[in-house]
Order: structure tokens, then C-alpha cells, then sequence
């Protein structure tokens, strides 16, 4: 689908209408100001699709190489990176 792209003044001029053609085509609109995107406006169900897959994204590559040389270890969880914030916590950061 392509996105139709309007200007900020367009988009306030004409919210009610927006909001009208995003019900009725799912979207999106891209909204620009000073010649930059800025905005979208999307249908809710293409919203949720968004977050829905977003939330079971595929790790990235460079993301898990951020880990170095223990982006492979089977020991490193939720568990074991609080026990060592815990050793780092000072008394101040509690307060």
C-alpha cells in the first residue's frame, strides 16, 4: 500500500476528513512538516498489527552482537543480570 503524504497545515486543516479517509482506507498518511516526515496516521487494526509485530520481532543481528563474546552464553538471564546490578547498586540510588 502506498502511503498517501499531506502537510501538517493539510492535516490540521482537515483532521475530520483524515481521520474519515483513514477509517475508510486503513491508511496510512504520512504527515510532513518542512518537507520532513513527521508523522503517520494509521487505522487502529493497522496500528495493532504494528505492535503486534513489533512485540515478536526476530533479535537483530547487530543487536545480539552488541553482547560480544557472550551473546552465546546460556547463563546470562533476567536472574543472573539483577544479582549483579545488585552488586553495583549504590545506597543513594535506592533513595
Amino acid at each position: 500500500m502506498i502511503a498517501r503524504t499531506i502537510s501538517a497545515t493539510e492535516a490540521k486543516n482537515r483532521f475530520g476528513a483524515v481521520l474519515r479517509e483513514v477509517k475508510k482506507t486503513g491508511g496510512p498518511i504520512m504527515v510532513q512538516k518542512d518537507g520532513k516526515t513527521v508523522a503517520v496516521i494509521m487505522s487502529v487494526s493497522e496500528y495493532e498489527i504494528v505492535q503486534k509485530n513489533k512485540a515478536i520481532k526476530e533479535p537483530d543481528p547487530l543487536e545480539l552482537g552488541a553482547f560480544g563474546l557472550w551473546a552465546d552464553r546460556d547463563d546470562i538471564d533476567e536472574t543472573w543480570l539483577e544479582e549483579g546490578r545488585a552488586q553495583w547498586r549504590s545506597s543513594w540510588h535506592e533513595q
